[in-house]
């Protein structure tokens, strides 16, 4: 089996201010098989988003108590999943939140070290994010909350 490949992606980043930065992206892909069944000639491979789309907005607080705590939230889309080799089923589009705070421990004197807090799919929402037929998908992931301390020396 071989597969073509066409696709692309856009990726713009703003600083709206000192303070205040905007990313935002966006992938197209289409990935057919090639060399294949007859059937599956020129069909989308599975498991290959069409669109993906995501936003961030992040803001650093640069002065006063809180200086050094960065305050961030996005969204991510995904859409155009096929569930079987014959294109017969998509999954449905979905949209998950996500969100961060960080803090760079170095305006305390604690050099290098900051600790931060990323909470994925924030709102816990219950999406299907494969299927290997039409009755047996796999749900993707859950609210996950992570937690990080790092030192660059």
């Amino acid at each position: 089996m071989k597969l073509s490949l066409k696709g692309w992606k856009l990726e713009a980043i703003s600083h709206l201010s000192d303070s205040v930065r905007l990313q935002a992206a966006y992938t197209y892909t289409d990935i057919r098989y090639k060399k294949s069944s007859p059937q599956e000639q020129g069909k989308r491979a599975v498991y290959a988003p069409r669109n993906q789309a995501s936003a961030w907005l992040s803001y650093d607080v640069k002065s006063g108590l809180l200086e050094g705590l960065t305050l961030g939230s996005g969204i991510r889309y995904v859409n155009g999943v096929t569930s079987d080799r014959l294109n017969t089923h998509t999954l449905p589009s979905y949209t998950l939140v996500d969100m961060v705070v960080g803090y760079d421990l170095s305006s305390i004197g604690l050099n290098g070290l900051s600790a931060q807090l990323n909470v994925n799919n924030l709102t816990d929402k219950r999406y299907v994010a494969a299927c290997n037929s039409l009755s047996y998908c796999y749900f993707g992931a859950e609210r996950s909350i992570v937690g990080s301390v790092s030192w660059a020396f």
